[in-house]
């Protein structure tokens, strides 16, 4: 089985554009592929920020990737950048029920499309509810501290793995040894992605 690893970040457009295309390669390959969710943020501080004008300038340049105009994304500018740790701990969780794509997809949307804050638990639990996770067990596993070490040592490997930017993904057979994982930085097409996958 080949594995994919995926760190990405809520407020990061190509981080968008690589769940989708991860999505389609899911669709494609069925139970030959596993895809995990990693975690890393952007923004790391609590509370709400104004967004950089770099940050604009780069949402604005992602819009003329042709995933855009395929998969009809009329991409907001958000008013502010929050807090993501919610966002990623629940992927994180949604993991152990092969739900991390979906919810994560659902996120994006909520955030790049309708403009929702999806550091507010009551959002991120009412979208983790509609794909089919049961909310109260994952408030209990938000509430009991474990995801938060997952999250935090996700962290910390992307930054041994010497990542430079997002989205960044491990890529390899599942049950080989992950120093024979391909790190690849950047958002890549289903096209090139087809090119790196073991046949």
């Amino acid at each position: 089985m080949i594995q994919i690893q995926v760190w990405a970040d809520f407020e990061c457009p190509y981080s968008y554009f690589q769940t989708i295309v991860l999505e389609k390669l899911q669709a494609r390959y069925q139970e030959r592929l596993e895809i995990v969710w990693r975690a890393f943020e952007l923004t790391p501080v609590e509370g709400n920020i104004l967004p950089t004008q770099s940050y604009i300038d780069n949402l604005e340049a992602s819009k003329s990737e042709p995933i855009v105009v395929q998969e009809n994304l009329e991409l907001l500018t958000p008013k502010t950048l929050s807090y993501t740790w919610l966002a990623q701990e629940s992927v994180y969780f949604a993991n152990s029920q092969g739900l991390s794509l979906k919810l994560a997809r659902a996120l994006f949307d909520a955030f790049f499309l309708r403009g929702l804050d999806i550091s507010n638990e009551e959002v991120v639990m009412q979208i983790a509810s509609q794909i089919g996770i049961d909310a109260q067990r994952l408030k209990n596993a938000l509430e009991n501290g474990e995801l938060t070490k997952h999250v935090m040592a996700d962290e910390q490997e992307f930054k041994t793995y010497g990542f430079q930017g997002l989205p960044a993904m491990l890529i390899g057979e599942k049950d080989f040894s992950p120093r024979s994982f391909m790190p690849i930085t950047g958002y890549k097409t289903v096209e090139e992605l087809l090119k790196i996958l073991p046949r």
